[in-house]
């Protein structure tokens, strides 16, 4: 039988005997030149994403991965500012810098770097703070979610590994050096804060192999505030109570007012080295070394408008809101009025509501070292490698908190009747009458938008002007807290692993041990004092040396009109940099006191350990 092929047939044969042509041709081209070629290498953030992808497929687990060109172009502060950007985890912030982190909606994590354990600076597993290692220092990021047999034990989310620059891997030297700043116009005493972040590295092949050295320094400060407006609305106003203040509907009352402005000022020095050296190209010793020293710092201010929930009969407001409770189970559940706008006058007999002015000024304190000491050999069909490991974190915790009562002068309760009252009790052997250390002051508030702001009705009956809010002697000392507490964390580790290969469904056999010793002491070394009766409570004229004006730009963060501009404070420099020349003016003040009013009150001791706030505790652990 003949056959005929028909025109597109033929087309096709000739077209595919043409390319085994040209295929043959080209092969014969590559032969010839085969030195001579040209490569195109990717770098750059394309190159890390390409790295980072590679290892999350390589792993037999569940891992989230950042390269160091990621970690170079975002703009973060911190590891945890760097781990807001890992799928799956979230970041809490204080004053906008980020300072913890959640993996799975829990702080139960590991932190390891180069798969050493870190240990934290205060109570908990959870190894060092976040915001304590610059992103400067760091290489790459792996957020290990799902853990094997070779995961150290201790997390409930999840392991986050920090991993710094391999000298050995560097094919050029490295040098980089950043320089960054902010200014905050938010703080009150903020300057140019500088950021500084410098890296070195390189590799040398020598007689004795080869070997490599990366060092990387990072010195950050920064200065940032926080303003925290709150106002409760509580308890409730019945239409048919028959109170003063009393609507034609029942309302949601004032219980309460606070103005908070924080400030944090934090120095960070970080420090990572590491060295490496291969004699033999089967065998490889590193030795790393990362050092970071701390200094958190937090200034506060708080003014209080307390005892006014008591005037939720007298105070009648001059505006609501409605608010929805919404619905439950297909129920709805209704609503009522709320006060938005109004004044609170003080109470008939001039106790309430009450004026106070808190200063907190506390600080963290934290020097942590990592050291790590190994090698691994790599065979044929094989691998071993065994380190030691040490790890140490050393904090103090210093606090000097202050809460300051005012005393109206244009209340029917001054100063002058509050002592008169209590030699009176004294007289008759009872408390009978009103002595405490804290009266009226009337206040003025407006809810509308959701601003939350109030301040003092300066011009009320009773109201107290800007020269009596700043006069010394028109406050009292109320509270005095003190602490020194050190919390002291090391972990000292060995640890061996051994890989066979095999070709097969089975690619390897894995066998490791792991030993190690945690030491963790915590030692709280506090003090504190509470003043109630006005007798006991020493007046702000003697220890004048030690108040300065609070804060008054609480309006910088929104630009709002009232708020409590006039208010005195002791001074936070002051207590942070001579915290016993502090208390010793306070206790010459409540003797000079006593003196005054016939009070027996006692000095503020100094911070003391509490045997039962004190435990050192040692924990052995071996795993295969």
């Amino acid at each position: 039988m003949q056959h005929r092929l028909s025109k597109i047939t033929l087309a096709m044969l000739s077209a595919t005997a043409l390319n085994m042509y040209a295929s043959a041709l080209a092969q014969d081209a590559l032969a010839s030149a085969e030195d001579d070629y040209e490569v195109i290498q990717v770098t750059g953030i394309r190159s890390s994403l390409t790295s980072a992808l590679a290892e999350k497929r390589e792993s037999n687990n569940l891992v989230e991965v950042i390269e160091a060109v990621d970690i170079g172009k975002l703009p973060d502060q911190n590891l945890a500012e760097v781990l807001e950007n890992v799928t799956g985890i979230q970041i809490t912030r204080t004053a906008g810098v980020g300072t913890g982190v959640q993996i799975r909606g829990t702080n139960s994590n590991r932190t390891e770097i180069n798969g050493v354990s870190t240990v934290g600076s205060g109570a908990g597993r959870s190894g060092i703070s976040f915001e304590d290692v610059s992103a400067g220092i760091i290489a790459g990021v792996e957020v290990t979610k799902s853990p094997e047999a070779k995961t150290i034990e201790g997390s409930v989310g999840g392991t986050v590994n920090l991993k710094t620059i391999r000298p050995l891997q560097l094919n050029d030297t490295s040098i980089s050096f950043r320089v960054q700043g902010e200014n905050s116009s938010l703080s009150t005493d903020s300057t140019f804060t500088p950021r500084l972040s410098g890296t070195f590295g390189d590799n040398w092949d020598t007689d004795n192999g080869e070997f490599g050295v990366v060092v990387s320094v990072n010195y950050t400060e920064q200065d940032v505030t926080a303003f925290r407006p709150r106002a409760d609305r509580d308890n409730s106003v019945a239409a048919d109570s028959g109170a003063a203040s009393a609507q034609e509907f029942d309302y949601l009352p004032i219980q309460f007012f606070v103005q908070d402005y924080d400030n944090y000022e934090y120095e960070s020095t970080n420090i990572a080295a590491t060295f490496e050296w291969a004699p033999r190209e089967e065998l490889k010793l590193f030795f790393d070394a990362i050092i970071n020293d701390q200094e958190r710092r937090q200034e506060s201010s708080r003014i209080q408008a307390s005892g006014i929930s008591g005037l939720k009969d007298l105070a009648a407001p001059s505006e609501f809101e409605t608010v929805n409770f919404g619905s439950l189970g297909g129920q709805d559940l209704g609503s009522i009025q709320a006060a938005v706008r109004g004044v609170i006058p003080i109470d008939e007999d001039g106790s309430d509501g009450n004026l106070r002015f808190s200063g907190d000024t506390n600080s963290r304190l934290t020097k942590s070292e990592i050291y790590r000491i190994g090698g691994e050999w790599t065979g044929d069909n094989f691998k071993v490698s065994a380190e030691l490991s040490s790890s140490s974190s050393d904090t103090t915790t210093p606090s000097f908190n202050t809460t300051l009562n005012f005393i109206n002068p244009n209340s029917p309760l001054d100063a002058e009747a509050l002592l008169a009252n209590h030699y009176a009790n004294e007289e008759n052997g009872n408390e009978d009458l009103y002595d405490s250390n804290e009266n009226g002051t009337p206040f003025i508030y407006d809810l509308t938008g959701g601003a939350l702001t109030f301040g003092v009705a300066t011009g009320e009956a009773n109201g107290p002007t800007t020269e009596q809010l700043l006069n010394p002697a028109n406050v009292v000392l109320r509270d005095v807290a003190i602490g020194n507490n050190v919390a002291e964390n090391s972990e000292d580790a060995f640890r061996t692993d051994f890989t066979y290969y095999l070709d097969g469904v089975v690619t390897s056999v894995d066998v490791g041990f792991r030993y190690s010793k945690v030491n963790s002491l915590r030692d709280e070394i506090t003090t504190s004092v509470g003043l109630r009766e006005f007798a006991d409570s020493p007046t702000g004229d003697l220890f004048a040396e030690l108040l300065v004006p609070g804060p008054t730009n609480f309006n910088d963060a929104d630009g709002r009109e009232l708020y409590v501009r006039d208010f005195l404070l002791i001074d936070a420099e002051r207590v942070a940099s001579d915290p016993d020349g502090v208390l010793d003016i306070l206790n010459d003040a409540i003797l000079a006191n006593n003196a005054i009013t016939g009070s027996t009150r006692g000095p503020i001791s100094s911070p003391t350990s509490s045997s039962a706030a004190f435990f050192d505790i040692e924990e052995k652990t071996t795993a295969l």
